[in-house]
């Protein structure tokens, strides 16, 4: 379901696969430049006036790119509210757009405000405890709903709202309509197999899937309190396992690795001082993970977005693995993934932590590197070539935006990290 974590403001709405934190309009791409025009018709049609904006994400999507900000709009009695509103750039003018805007030859984009998500109708009505009740009922569930909180929300995508009930409290996933049954149906098919996922409670082809909560903690907050990574990451191999016995009817989610190059170039801008630099890198993870999949190679079911955050363990033994979060990605795919996602959710988890928490940020660093260590070792063809480029790949990536009050220097970082992966792996 998404990591299932507390939302505080606005600007952390949106975090799931990766942490991210408001920047300025200057340090981000020329792109946001363009999107003032439609902040301005957004106010507009709220009976607000614009003061101001800051971006918060921008990513890859199967429409272009998607651009996420926080704008700040005044009230007629002089206060301020904050809003998020979304662009994604279509790769069609064709395309429905909620606010056209009339520029010969543009490409018009699809703009919403938050919880208005074209992609997920029933995120606005679930938020509503009058009209999502009635819903709640025809699932079948037999729970009523007194509270609901969005706790993940990726755009375009996903969102998970807890919802407090009279008796437990419970989750509700908001896809878009055409796969909820295909993910209502895997989560059947995992607990059938023995995979510790939340139990399925009812789903609607509107996009709704209701599902329990699961026993324990986050295995993030619990890294301090694990007294044996090596007996952790055992349960961690044992659960990929698990999940490679599960007949796939399904590919997962691409890999980060063929996105490579816009990482790249997004990072260029983002580091301009480092191009030649972050260049060069590109090319030899490209080079490296080119070389890994030169093997003939396995394909099993893998998760597709693995790591702690999807992961709960018991909260007197960490080590023991207790829920499986997300598997909305799951299906046919290289376990290199899965093993790479890990391993990059620890270093930027880390590298988060260090100004903070710097013994937290070290036990992460340390649960890493035992986890690289197992790579050599995997039987899987070129293995450790892939996983090692695909980690690096989502390291650039986690460096587009990592959560330090020294932002910079700790996308500088990062990217030594990848490179670490990359001068260190084997040929």
């Amino acid at each position: 379901m998404g990591a299932i974590v507390r939302v505080d403001s606005l600007s952390t709405i949106c975090s799931e696969r990766r942490c991210i934190i408001a920047g300025t309009a200057d340090d981000l791409p020329r792109e946001h430049a363009r999107a003032h025009s439609y902040f301005t018709r957004v106010a507009s049609g709220l009976d607000r006036s614009l003061k101001g904006w800051t971006a918060t994400v921008v990513e890859p999507t199967d429409n272009g790119y998607l651009f996420g900000y926080e704008l700040e709009l005044g009230r007629r009695d002089g206060s301020i509210e904050k809003r998020l509103v979304f662009v994604e750039g279509l790769d069609s003018a064709s395309e429905r757009s909620l606010f056209p805007i009339d520029e010969p030859g543009a490409i018009q984009p699809r703009v919403w405000v938050y919880p208005q998500d074209p992609a997920l109708p029933a995120l606005q009505t679930l938020l509503d405890l009058s009209f999502a009740q009635p819903i709640l009922d025809r699932l079948g569930i037999g729970l009523t709903a007194t509270t609901a909180e969005v706790v993940s929300y990726r755009p375009g995508r996903r969102a998970v709202i807890r919802m407090e009930s009279t008796t437990s409290p419970f989750f509700v996933k908001v896809v878009e309509p055409v796969k909820a049954a295909a993910i209502a149906e895997r989560h059947q098919q995992f607990r059938t197999m023995s995979l510790p996922v939340p139990r399925l409670l009812g789903w609607s082809p509107e996009g709704i899937i209701a599902l329990s909560g699961l026993d324990g903690i986050d295995a993030q907050s619990a890294v301090p309190r694990m007294r044996d990574y090596d007996l952790f990451l055992d349960r961690v191999e044992f659960l990929i396992g698990l999940l490679a016995d599960i007949p796939a009817y399904n590919t997962a989610r691409s890999s980060l690795f063929e996105r490579l190059d816009w990482y790249v170039d997004r990072l260029i801008a983002h580091l301009p001082a480092q191009a030649e630099r972050i260049t060069a890198l590109g090319e030899i993870i490209a080079r490296r993970g080119m070389d890994g999949r030169s093997y003939l190679r396995s394909t099993v079911t893998i998760h597709g977005d693995l790591h702690l955050g999807q992961l709960f363990v018991d909260a007197d033994d960490p080590c023991e693995i207790t829920g499986l979060l997300d598997i909305d990605t799951a299906g046919a795919g290289d376990p290199a993934d899965d093993a790479a996602a890990l391993y990059a959710h620890l270093i930027a988890l880390g590298e988060m932590a260090r100004p903070l928490d710097p013994h937290y940020a070290e036990e992460c660093w340390a649960l890493a590197a035992r986890w690289l260590a197992r790579w050599q070792r995997n039987r899987n063809a070129g293995f450790a070539l892939r996983a090692r480029a695909i980690a690096a790949t989502h390291l650039l990536g986690h460096a587009l935006r990592p959560v330090s009050v020294d932002g910079d220097q700790a996308s500088v970082r990062l990217l030594e990290r990848a490179e670490f992966l990359m001068s260190s792996a084997s040929t």
